[in-house]
């Protein structure tokens, strides 16, 4: 109810500076270009396509106000650069491009996590071991028992002054991923499918020959650009891999081989169901993330500055001991 009240306050507003869709059946007013015989046979497909899909090309269509807003923000970039591939990667690039301190700040605070993890791990094994021989487990008897309550309090207490200090968290980085680039990913997903749909009131974008596509809503024939996509993935995967401590090399490769083989079972499962500009979504996004992380690990983060007790590398859990 909330949403429908905020549409009709935004209709005048949309329709004074010409965002006004033309939602309804094919047909319905509008700003549209001259269609030509063969826009108009490539809509029937589109139409049929969205059959397929299990929608309805004629019915009214409301989407969602965030569905809604980026959909109007493609139509203005298309209109704008009259290419319907450089409007997606634009739409694409801008809405990162705007949250690029927040994206900053999380990329700094995962590099300091993977600096600061090799310290956490080790006070958490002390942890670990100390709980494992409470109550005289491991032939430690009484004596044992009592040494394993304090090495646990000790152990407990070194981390909250290493987690004070250092401000760390493991999932702390994980804030703008979960809370920007998934969000919105899956409101681009929900708004091509929108205009998948409903192709009619978006006519000009729908019908534009890009590429070898005869339309980005439509599946890619060749499969290119789901490859495309998940090369940009793996290229960052494999500019920006974390590299493992010593003795870890083994377990590092094995991390890299089973990215590799998720991300290529990707393509076989969505090339010919997902609308190709879902995948130019995808690789623009992908190479972005690539170029920041490189940049800000180059250029911009600098390893945290740590009392002489947190070095790493001579932290022992001995010293949990007190």
């Amino acid at each position: 109810m909330l949403l429908c009240k905020l549409r009709l306050r935004l209709t005048p507003w949309r329709t004074s500076f010409n965002f006004c869709r033309a939602f309804g059946s094919p047909g319905s007013p509008g700003p549209q270009r001259l269609s030509s015989v063969g826009d108009e046979e490539l809509l029937i497909r589109l139409r049929q396509a969205a059959v397929d899909a299990g929608g309805d090309p004629l019915e009214i269509y409301q989407p969602w106000i965030l569905m809604d807003s980026l959909q109007q923000s493609l139509m203005l970039l298309h209109q704008a650069t009259g290419h319907a591939g450089l409007a997606v990667v634009l739409v694409a690039l801008l809405t990162r491009l705007g949250t690029w301190p927040w994206n900053r700040r999380s990329l700094q605070c995962r590099f300091d996590a993977v600096h600061l993890m090799p310290i956490y791990q080790e006070i958490g094994q002390a942890i670990q071991d100390a709980q494992q021989r409470r109550g005289g487990r491991g032939s430690g008897g009484a004596l044992g028992a009592q040494q394993a309550e304090a090495d646990l309090e000790n152990a407990s207490k070194k981390l909250k002054e290493f987690t004070a200090e250092t401000h760390f968290s493991p999932t702390g980085a994980l804030g703008y991923q979960f809370g920007f680039v998934l969000p919105v990913g899956f409101v681009y997903f929900g708004a091509l499918y929108g205009i998948l749909e409903h192709p009619d009131p978006f006519r000009s974008f729908v019908t534009e020959k890009t590429l070898w596509l005869d339309s980005l809503v439509l599946p890619d024939p060749y499969g290119i650009l789901p490859c495309m996509s998940v090369l940009c993935l793996l290229a960052n995967a494999e500019l920006n891999a974390e590299k493992g401590k010593e003795g870890e090399e083994e377990r590092m490769e094995y991390l890299k081989l089973a990215v590799r083989g998720a991300l290529l079972t990707f393509v076989p499962w969505t090339a010919g169901t997902l609308p190709a500009a879902t995948f130019l979504y995808i690789a623009t996004n992908g190479l972005y993330t690539a170029a920041a992380t490189w940049l800000v690990r180059r250029y911009y983060w600098r390893p945290p500055v740590l009392s002489a007790k947190w070095k790493i590398g001579s932290f022992s859990r001995s010293q949990c001991r007190g």
